[in-house]
C-alpha cells in the first residue's frame, strides 16, 4: 500500500485557482483522478490511465520533471490539453502529480485479521466518492498529525454480518487503522482501493454497499453505484 503525497488536495486546487493565468501557463480543468502507469523503469515516462479507460500521456513534463513514477500509483493531475498524440486519447502538459493513499481489498474470515485492521473512525462525503470497475476512491475525514501512521483497507467481512444489505450489490467495509494518532485536526483525504483482489465478488453486481464507521454518526452504510468517472472535485 502506498502512503505518499497525503497533502491536502483541495488546498493544491486552491494554489493553483489563485495563480495568475492571464499568459495560459495554468492549467483551466477540473483535477482528474487518476492511476498512473509506467512505461519505463526508471519512472521517468510514464501515462496516467482515467477509471473510464481513456488515456492522458503528458508530452509535456517540464513543470514536474523531478516526479517518478510508480506504476498503478493513485493520483490526482492537473494539466492543459494539448494537440493530439497518436497511441492515447489525450496529449497533455502536466502541470502537477498529486499521489494519493492507494489501498487494496480483500476477504477476512477470522476476528484476529478483524483487529489487526482497526477499527478506527472516519467521516466520508459521499458526492466525491467513486466506483469504477477497477478502484474504489472515498474522500474522507479523521483526525491526523502523523498521516504514515494511519492505514485503509476494504474489506469483505465474513466474519460479522452487515446490519444492511441490498439484493444486486457487494456489502463492503472500510477499515482504517490510525496508529493510535487521532489527536490531530480533522483533515480530508482522497484514498483508493485496488478492487482487483475481490474482482469476481463484483461481477454482476449493480455495486457496493459499504459500511463505515463514522465520527459523528456511528456506523453508516452507503450504497454507492458503479461510476467510470474519476473527476476530483
Amino acid at each position: 500500500m502506498k502512503k505518499l503525497g497525503l497533502f491536502l488536495i483541495p488546498a493544491l486546487a486552491a494554489f493553483l485557482s489563485a495563480c495568475n493565468d492571464d499568459d495560459g501557463d495554468y492549467p483551466r480543468y477540473t483535477p482528474l483522478i487518476t492511476t498512473v502507469r509506467t512505461i519505463d523503469a526508471s519512472g521517468s515516462d510514464y501515462y496516467f490511465q482515467r477509471d473510464n479507460g481513456q488515456t492522458l500521456y503528458p508530452s509535456d513534463k517540464s513543470r514536474v520533471a523531478a516526479y517518478r513514477a510508480t506504476d498503478r500509483q493513485r493520483a490526482v493531475i492537473w494539466f492543459n490539453l494539448l494537440q493530439g498524440i497518436q497511441g492515447y486519447d489525450y496529449n497533455i502538459a502536466l502541470y502537477a502529480v498529486q499521489e494519493i493513499y492507494t489501498g487494496t481489498s480483500e476477504e477476512v474470515d477470522t476476528p484476529a485479521r478483524l483487529e489487526e485492521l482497526g477499527d478506527s473512525p472516519a467521516s466520508i462525503t459521499p458526492a466525491y466518492c467513486n466506483l469504477s470497475d477497477e478502484w474504489l476512491t472515498l474522500y474522507l475525514g479523521y483526525p491526523v498529525m502523523d498521516n504514515s501512521k494511519h492505514d485503509f483497507t476494504l474489506i469483505v467481512n465474513r466474519v460479522e454480518a452487515p446490519e444492511e444489505s441490498h439484493e444486486g450489490y457487494l456489502d463492503v467495509e472500510l477499515r482504517h487503522n490510525s496508529g493510535g494518532d487521532l489527536t490531530g485536526y480533522t483533515q480530508w483525504y482522497y484514498v483508493s482501493f485496488d478492487l482487483t483482489p475481490i474482482a469476481p465478488l463484483l461481477e454482476g453486481k449493480q455495486g457496493v454497499t459499504l459500511k463505515i464507521k463514522t465520527q459523528q454518526n456511528g456506523t453508516k452504510y452507503l450504497r454507492l453505484e458503479r461510476n467510470p468517472g474519476s473527476a476530483a472535485q
